[in-house]
């Protein structure tokens, strides 16, 4: 089992969490950062460096690959014979792989070019490969990831996320925000977790500008938090973490970039602020409020993949916001008067969650644990 960037995050880490809890399966974590090895090992769990004799020697004989993207966060090399369970991380907004019809990654699912045949063939041969099967919330869902994945929807496993899932089975003694509330004495926390932009694949880290700084005034942003009692908890995509380095120093914002993911915390933040990103589908079920904050929704839909057909006609789960003074307003109220969301935005709310989560009441760890078992 492994996930992305050699994290231990996401639907694998929680899967893999209830593995070494229920025994249904010996279930053994790889990952290239020996740091995120040894704290695994340090608690008791099976957990080896990729490149180590028993890394590889696990990936060459495991029946199965269980991973959040693609089998190179196990092991892109020895993944032959084994059954890959692909989680993924996210839901379907916008196209995904063989879906996608625009934008940087087009070639490496639908190259033109004889050149673009090579590097996709060589460069991006693990996202080429199919898994044998994934779970999926709904039928939504479930069809999306078939013509994205190219696998049938008899594979698909209809449940509900892991790592949604995981905090009901296994519920938390002590609240995260709880505890950030009364450290930082505020009243409120908002989770800012917007979405990784696909034209930041061009230009190395060094040139590329900050998106973030020249739509947000964060002193001022840090100065209503301030006055609002809130505390805003800065989560960008692992892609693009390090453009937090430039904004975690102003007071009541803290940069979450580096932590492992945010599941430990969305049942508790009493407002998401997001743009594009699936995670608001994950949220659907938390009694957070959410707001769409889309500084540069121009920009983004000509640079950036597109969305699915069927997205353009959703309802909203929350204010869409285009300017951040308007932003700034949103806030204030909210510090006023908490629960701000509008009927219209609460009916569609539960319209979404019914569309993404039809089969939330069934558990994945039941589901996964019966392939297994069966098997």
């Amino acid at each position: 089992m492994g996930s992305y960037k050699n994290k231990f995050a996401d639907n694998s880490k929680y899967l893999y969490l209830h593995w070494q809890q229920a025994k249904t399966i010996r279930s053994i974590w790889i990952s290239g950062d020996k740091d995120v090895i040894a704290q695994l090992t340090i608690q008791g769990y099976e957990a080896y460096y990729r490149w180590s004799i028993k890394g590889i020697f696990h990936a060459l004989t495991a029946k199965y690959y269980v991973y959040n993207s693609y089998i190179g966060d196990v092991n892109q090399y020895f993944a032959n014979g084994a059954v890959k369970i692909n989680l993924w991380h996210g839901s379907p907004l916008k196209r995904i792989e063989y879906d996608i019809n625009n934008g940087p990654l087009f070639s490496v699912y639908h190259p033109q070019s004889l050149h673009q045949k090579f590097v996709s063939v060589t460069q991006y041969h693990q996202q080429r490969i199919a898994p044998d099967y994934m779970i999926a919330p709904s039928d939504l869902v479930s069809a999306l990831f078939a013509t994205a994945f190219h696998i049938s929807e008899h594979h698909m496993l209809l449940s509900g996320n892991p790592r949604t899932d995981f905090y009901q089975r296994y519920p938390k003694s002590t609240s995260i925000i709880q505890t950030l509330k009364q450290n930082n004495n505020v009243s409120q926390v908002l989770l800012y977790a917007p979405s990784w932009r696909d034209s930041g694949i061009a230009g190395d880290r060094e040139t590329r500008t900050n998106p973030y700084l020249q739509a947000i005034n964060f002193e001022s942003l840090s100065e209503a938090l301030v006055y609002n009692k809130q505390l805003l908890l800065l989560r960008l995509h692992p892609n693009e973490a390090d453009l937090a380095n430039d904004i975690s120093h102003y007071p009541n914002i803290i940069n979450i970039s580096d932590w492992q993911d945010t599941y430990e915390i969305i049942n508790d933040v009493d407002l998401l602020i997001t743009d594009y990103s699936s995670l608001y589908i994950d949220m659907l079920q938390t009694r957070a409020d959410i707001v769409f904050f889309q500084f540069d929704h121009q920009e983004y839909q000509a640079d950036s993949r597109q969305c699915y057909p069927y997205a353009e006609s959703l309802p909203m789960a929350g204010e869409v916001i285009f300017e951040f003074d308007v932003l700034l307003k949103y806030l204030h109220t909210m510090g006023e008067s908490p629960n701000i969301a509008s009927l219209t935005h609460k009916k569609n709310r539960a319209e979404l969650t019914q569309l993404y989560w039809q089969y939330q009441h069934i558990e994945s760890f039941t589901v996964l644990d019966n392939l297994v078992s069966q098997s």
